[in-house]
């Protein structure tokens, strides 16, 4: 599947990339891994949902980046949809840590909704492992893209890890 196809499925929108906005997003990214970091031994759905968020802005910030903006922002799909045009980007390469991103957006929804649902300690450490390589790949991604800007040049959350 093309981006032009996710485009003809209605789920995404032309917009201007704004790299203040792209910044802004990769820098939100990078606090929400590190507050999964400090949680991982206090609270591992916690830890575990600031992981996905992480990977979930970093996602937003590729698609941005493209010059796209997924459709229905406020709607629960909208995770869905960040997920799939992320994975269409990044190419079938990346297809295992897409399917992970996937897995993860789904247990994320299930603990947001469900009170019993309990996520373990290992799972927890797993989602941290998994955002910190999604992080580094779409940082490395965006950098590819703006490497031509010094403004992006000097942003400590896109030094490759």
């Amino acid at each position: 599947m093309s981006y032009n196809a996710l485009k003809e499925m209605g789920i995404v929108e032309e917009r201007t990339a704004e790299i203040a906005e792209v910044i802004a997003l990769v820098t939100r990214a990078e606090r929400d891994l590190s507050t999964s970091k400090l949680l991982q031994d206090k609270d591992e759905e916690w830890s575990f949902a600031a992981a996905y968020q992480a990977m979930a802005r970093s996602a937003r910030a590729l698609i941005l980046s493209e010059g796209f903006r997924p459709k229905g922002s406020r709607s629960r799909d909208t995770h869905k949809t960040v997920v799939t045009a992320s994975g269409i980007l990044l190419g079938e390469q990346y297809k295992s840590m897409i399917n992970k991103f996937d897995r993860m957006r789904r247990k994320y929804q299930n603990f947001m909704e469900e009170a019993g649902r309990i996520i373990s300690r290992y799972e927890a450490a797993q989602a941290i492992k998994d955002a910190e390589e999604f992080l580094g790949l779409v940082n490395g991604r965006i950098r590819e893209k703006y490497s031509q800007m010094s403004l992006l040049n000097d942003v400590p959350q896109l030094v490759s890890r």
